[in-house]
């Protein structure tokens, strides 16, 4: 009978010791919690922090890839507005030749031709350029060519579609000047120095440093009025009768792109 009765009483006898055990771990755990706690804190701060710094970089890598798409997009932009400066700035002084080239008096007895030049020829003796007007378009030998109301030269050579011209400073160059402040006459010659493009006036005697030369109008080639150039320096001929004028041309000829060719007197 004991023993019927002690078998029926050990199951919850069981039970109710599981249970005493369970309650006696949680006390144990709440009274060392406080010494616990910091120690699982502290193992787990580094991971935590590792976590942040890996977050921290990943945005600002991101934000990197960002800054690099926005300064690709730029340097694009940049460049297309620079080729369009580029190509504004090349329009206005083309427009700027071009005004100078119809800055010619446009009177029925001096019709002209528009040119470009399409190349050049420089030797010991020579100066001369190869326009894209010829025979076909009007041109003649000794036409006078211009840029706005500056001499150039004259042609000398003539095509069916292109021509040659001889600067006013190739050495076999001779145009009927006057000097514009005193009106005294006299004869420009090219020169053709060496890294020098200049011209010499002859037979005058009133000429100053700065006075301007113009062409006289004698002769059938050059119309009277046409910019030659500015006298740079001034100095006597051997006999003193006369005085040399070493003149600056008017026209850079190493810049010029378009002429015109005056194709009547």
């Amino acid at each position: 009978m004991r023993l019927e009765w002690f078998r029926n009483f050990k199951a919850p006898l069981q039970v109710l010791i599981f249970s005493g055990l369970i309650f006696i771990l949680f006390l144990f755990y709440i009274s060392l919690s406080k010494f616990i706690k910091p120690t699982i804190t502290s193992l787990l701060v580094p991971p935590l922090k590792l976590c942040e710094d890996i977050s921290a970089n990943a945005r600002y890598f991101l934000k990197f890839q960002d800054l690099a798409e926005e300064n690709k997009r730029l340097k694009t932009k940049i460049n297309e507005l620079t080729t369009q400066l580029v190509e504004l700035q090349e329009a206005s002084l083309e427009n700027e030749r071009l005004r100078g080239l119809l800055s010619l008096p446009q009177r029925k007895s001096l019709p002209s031709c528009a040119a470009l030049l399409i190349g050049k020829d420089s030797s010991n003796w020579t100066e001369t350029v190869m326009i894209n007007k010829g025979a076909l378009n009007g041109i003649k030998k000794d036409m006078p060519v211009v840029l706005g109301a500056s001499l150039v030269g004259k042609v000398i050579e003539v095509y069916p579609f292109t021509s040659k011209a001889a600067l006013i400073v190739d050495f076999n160059s001779k145009i009927p000047a006057k000097v514009m402040r005193s009106r005294e006459e006299g004869i420009v010659f090219g020169t053709h120095q060496a890294r020098r493009s200049v011209c010499k006036m002859k037979y005058i005697q009133d000429v100053e440093i700065g006075d301007k030369i113009i062409s006289s109008g004698l002769g059938k080639i050059y119309p009277k009025g046409l910019l030659i150039g500015e006298v740079v320096a001034v100095q006597d001929e051997k006999n003193h009768l006369y005085k040399i004028a070493e003149i600056n041309p008017a026209v850079n000829f190493s810049s010029i792109e378009e002429v015109r060719v005056i194709t009547g007197q």
